[in-house]
Protein backbone atom coordinates (compact mmCIF):
# COMPACT_ATOMS: atom_id res chain seq x y z
CA UNK A 1 0.00 0.00 0.00
CA UNK A 2 1.77 3.54 -1.13
CA UNK A 3 -0.38 7.19 -1.43
CA UNK A 4 -1.01 6.13 -4.94
CA UNK A 5 -3.64 3.92 -3.53
CA UNK A 6 -5.56 6.87 -1.61
CA UNK A 7 -4.93 9.84 -4.26
CA UNK A 8 -5.48 8.00 -7.86
CA UNK A 9 -8.59 6.74 -9.21
CA UNK A 10 -6.24 4.56 -11.45
CA UNK A 11 -5.18 0.85 -11.30
CA UNK A 12 -6.38 -1.89 -9.65
CA UNK A 13 -5.93 -3.66 -5.55
CA UNK A 14 -6.45 -6.70 -4.11
CA UNK A 15 -8.86 -7.50 -1.59
CA UNK A 16 -5.97 -7.34 1.47
CA UNK A 17 -5.20 -3.62 0.32
CA UNK A 18 -9.01 -3.16 0.20
CA UNK A 19 -9.31 -4.02 3.60
CA UNK A 20 -6.10 -2.18 5.04
CA UNK A 21 -6.86 0.90 3.25
CA UNK A 22 -10.33 0.98 4.41
CA UNK A 23 -9.13 0.58 8.23
CA UNK A 24 -6.84 3.59 7.84
CA UNK A 25 -9.08 5.43 6.06
CA UNK A 26 -11.96 4.97 9.24
CA UNK A 27 -8.94 5.26 11.92
CA UNK A 28 -7.86 8.19 10.47
CA UNK A 29 -11.03 9.71 9.95
CA UNK A 30 -12.25 8.40 13.89
CA UNK A 31 -8.22 10.29 15.28
CA UNK A 32 -9.11 13.50 13.06
CA UNK A 33 -12.72 13.38 14.64
CA UNK A 34 -11.19 12.87 18.09
CA UNK A 35 -8.83 15.86 17.47
CA UNK A 36 -11.70 18.46 16.21
CA UNK A 37 -13.56 17.75 19.40
CA UNK A 38 -10.53 18.61 21.18
CA UNK A 39 -10.34 21.86 19.73
CA UNK A 40 -14.03 22.75 19.74
CA UNK A 41 -13.55 24.33 23.40
CA UNK A 42 -10.75 26.37 21.29
CA UNK A 43 -13.43 27.44 19.00
CA UNK A 44 -15.10 30.41 20.99
CA UNK A 45 -18.45 28.86 21.39
CA UNK A 46 -20.19 28.56 24.56
CA UNK A 47 -23.09 26.29 23.00
CA UNK A 48 -22.53 23.68 20.21
CA UNK A 49 -26.09 24.59 18.99
CA UNK A 50 -25.81 27.92 17.92
CA UNK A 51 -24.73 28.60 14.67
CA UNK A 52 -21.61 27.33 12.33
CA UNK A 53 -19.04 26.77 14.51
CA UNK A 54 -14.75 25.81 13.97
CA UNK A 55 -15.90 22.24 14.92
CA UNK A 56 -18.33 22.15 12.26
CA UNK A 57 -15.76 22.96 9.74
CA UNK A 58 -13.79 20.64 10.51
CA UNK A 59 -16.34 18.10 10.96
CA UNK A 60 -16.99 18.47 7.44
CA UNK A 61 -13.47 18.87 6.31
CA UNK A 62 -13.08 15.55 7.73
CA UNK A 63 -16.00 13.93 5.92
CA UNK A 64 -14.99 15.06 2.61
CA UNK A 65 -11.92 13.61 2.91
CA UNK A 66 -13.58 10.23 3.99
CA UNK A 67 -15.86 10.56 1.05
CA UNK A 68 -12.85 11.04 -1.36
CA UNK A 69 -10.20 8.59 0.02
CA UNK A 70 -12.76 6.01 0.21
CA UNK A 71 -13.89 6.42 -3.32
CA UNK A 72 -10.06 6.06 -4.71
CA UNK A 73 -9.93 2.99 -3.23
CA UNK A 74 -13.32 1.43 -3.75
CA UNK A 75 -12.96 2.45 -7.30
CA UNK A 76 -9.58 0.64 -7.51
CA UNK A 77 -10.85 -2.26 -6.08
CA UNK A 78 -14.55 -2.18 -8.37
CA UNK A 79 -11.59 -1.64 -11.48
CA UNK A 80 -10.35 -5.38 -10.48
CA UNK A 81 -13.66 -6.84 -11.04
CA UNK A 82 -13.29 -5.52 -14.37
CA UNK A 83 -16.48 -2.58 -13.42
CA UNK A 84 -16.10 1.10 -13.72
CA UNK A 85 -15.60 3.29 -10.81
CA UNK A 86 -19.81 4.61 -11.08
CA UNK A 87 -20.04 1.41 -9.29
CA UNK A 88 -19.23 3.56 -6.17
CA UNK A 89 -23.12 4.94 -6.67
CA UNK A 90 -24.50 1.70 -6.01
CA UNK A 91 -23.44 1.85 -2.07
CA UNK A 92 -25.92 4.39 -1.55
CA UNK A 93 -28.43 2.33 -2.32
CA UNK A 94 -30.20 1.77 1.18
CA UNK A 95 -29.61 -1.72 2.68
CA UNK A 96 -28.38 -3.55 -0.08
CA UNK A 97 -25.56 -0.82 -1.68
CA UNK A 98 -23.56 -1.68 1.30
CA UNK A 99 -24.44 -5.47 1.39
CA UNK A 100 -23.15 -5.63 -2.28
CA UNK A 101 -19.79 -3.51 -1.70
CA UNK A 102 -19.34 -5.69 1.33
CA UNK A 103 -19.58 -9.04 -0.73
CA UNK A 104 -18.12 -7.33 -3.71
CA UNK A 105 -15.02 -5.69 -2.56
CA UNK A 106 -14.42 -7.43 0.77
CA UNK A 107 -14.93 -10.93 0.27
CA UNK A 108 -14.64 -11.89 -3.89
CA UNK A 109 -11.65 -11.84 -5.80
CA UNK A 110 -11.87 -9.75 -8.76
CA UNK A 111 -10.35 -10.94 -12.51
CA UNK A 112 -7.60 -13.12 -13.24
CA UNK A 113 -5.12 -11.47 -15.95
CA UNK A 114 -5.47 -7.94 -17.54
CA UNK A 115 -8.65 -6.19 -17.65
CA UNK A 116 -9.32 -2.50 -19.16
CA UNK A 117 -8.35 -1.45 -16.47
CA UNK A 118 -4.90 -2.73 -16.07
CA UNK A 119 -2.73 -5.67 -14.89
CA UNK A 120 -4.01 -7.81 -11.42
CA UNK A 121 -3.49 -6.37 -8.74
CA UNK A 122 -0.76 -9.10 -7.40
CA UNK A 123 1.92 -10.01 -10.31
CA UNK A 124 1.74 -13.66 -11.37
CA UNK A 125 -1.79 -13.75 -10.10
CA UNK A 126 -3.01 -15.17 -13.20
CA UNK A 127 -3.97 -19.15 -13.43
CA UNK A 128 -3.59 -18.87 -9.50
CA UNK A 129 -5.92 -18.47 -6.72
CA UNK A 130 -5.74 -14.77 -5.01
CA UNK A 131 -6.51 -15.10 -1.26
CA UNK A 132 -5.78 -11.83 0.95
CA UNK A 133 -3.71 -9.99 -1.72
CA UNK A 134 -1.26 -13.08 -2.73
CA UNK A 135 -1.02 -15.55 -5.12
CA UNK A 136 -0.96 -19.08 -4.68
CA UNK A 137 -0.88 -22.04 -6.54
Amino acid sequence: MNSQTFTSFEGRIGRQTWWLAQIVVWIASVAAMFAAGALFPLSGVDNYAPGFSLMHLLVFIILIANLFFSFTVNTKRWHDHGRSGWWNLALFVPVVGPLLGLVMLGFLPGEEGDNRFGPPAVAGAVGSVQRFGRAHQ
